[in-house]
């Protein structure tokens, strides 16, 4: 037990040298004031994670890997006496094992999170209906100056945070007042995945802050919008796809979210752990993928061969892309596909690759019965003159 706390984080070492301590798990999770499966989980987590790195005695494993590697197999031959006469570790380099990592970091972080304290709503909806804040490409953490892209404006972490609020607050106050307002992240909404900077093909980008900076003002963003859309709607769902440069950083921080408002009956932290996502409401609904490397017939076949069950309860089908940072509609066979603009500039890459798109954030509003009845559209203009 003692030799497990080489791969425990400090919370982990606490819940081992309670146990040591304390002789059972019972008595430990008593003396820690946790319930005792917490500590179970810490225990395996860190045996997890030893055994990644070749130590997991019970199973005749001692030799480890170095911090640079992971083990992704064992071949041991025994003598006829029971003994270890060989063995063989394959290993790995750790980054195919990033997300994995990345998850028992935040599954760590959560045991310490603070609950969301419940509010109660002050306000009664005006409607039978749900209005959409559907959130573009958000690159939070990208750093752009604007002698970079011909004038088209600076972007970083505070340009990011104080932008997406406004837009978020300005909606709505045009189309507020719904039963429910649903929080749409149509992927990348953070610029980088891990602190390497790197796209997944390897090419750098180009970042204002480090990782942990980044993460902050993310979960800012999301806290503060969601507490916005308390104030004018009974429930709040917020729907995170991941994108192509935050995969597993988004599954990561919805996994946070998720505990952070485990107490409040009002929010609903839809899963991501798939990168397509869905939802219901009355005779809508929603899909949403990043569109990444996705074809709309390809994701067409998706929903409805996944989804039957619900495809069949309903009459409007509506699914929300991004990727693209520009806006386009395709409806196939009774489902609407619709991509959305992006608020954020343009990088230098794409500027000097004559890319560009109107840059703005729409709110759409779904009768619980009729399906789409409104939507409203901010402009990047607007929120600069405001």
């Amino acid at each position: 037990m003692e030799q497990l706390k080489e791969w425990a984080t400090p919370r982990q070492a606490e819940i081992i040298d309670a146990v040591i301590e304390c002789g059972t798990q019972a008595a430990a999770a008593e003396s820690l004031g946790v319930n005792r499966r917490t500590v179970e989980r810490g225990l395996q987590k860190v045996r997890n994670k030893a055994a990644k790195q070749g130590y997991s005695p019970d199973h005749n494993m001692t030799h480890t890997a170095p911090d640079t590697h992971i083990v992704k197999g064992a071949s041991t031959l025994y003598g006829d006496d029971g003994e270890v006469k060989l063995q063989w570790v394959k290993t790995d380099l750790k980054k195919e094992a990033l997300a994995e990592t990345l998850q028992a970091v935040a599954d760590d972080l959560c045991t310490s999170l603070p609950s969301y304290e419940p509010k109660i709503s002050s306000n009664k909806p005006t409607s039978n209906a749900l209005t959409a804040y559907v959130i573009g490409d958000g690159h939070v953490g990208m750093s752009v100056r604007n002698e970079h892209n011909l004038g088209q404006g600076d972007w970083d972490l505070s340009t990011a945070e104080t932008t997406t609020i406004e837009a978020i607050y300005r909606l709505i106050d045009l189309s507020g007042g719904t039963e429910v307002g649903m929080l749409v992240d149509v992927g990348d909404f953070m610029h980088i995945n891990d602190s390497s900077n790197l796209t997944s093909s390897g090419n750098v980008l180009d970042v204002d802050g480090d990782l942990k900076d980044i993460v902050r003002a993310t979960v800012r963003i999301y806290r503060q919008a969601i507490d916005m859309m308390l104030d004018q709607h009974t429930q709040v769902v917020m729907m995170m796809v991941r994108g192509n440069h935050n995969s597993d950083a988004a599954l990561i921080i919805n996994t946070m979210l998720e505990v952070v408002y485990e107490h409040e009956p009002r929010v609903t932290i839809l899963s991501n752990r798939h990168k397509f996502m869905q939802f219901e409401y009355g005779c809508n609904f929603f899909g949403a993928h990043h569109g990444d490397k996705m074809k709309i017939e390809q994701a067409y076949q998706f929903f409805t061969r996944t989804f039957s069950e619900s495809w069949g309860r309903t009459k409007h089908r509506h699914t929300f892309m991004g990727h693209i940072h520009h806006h386009q509609a395709k409806e196939v066979g009774g489902m609407l596909f619709e991509t959305y603009n992006s608020l954020v500039t343009l990088d230098e890459w794409h500027s000097h690759s004559g890319y560009g798109s109107k840059r703005s954030m729409t709110s759409i509003v779904f009768d619980k019965e009729h399906g789409e009845i409104q939507r409203h559209k901010i402009g990047i203009n607007q929120l600069r003159a405001a």
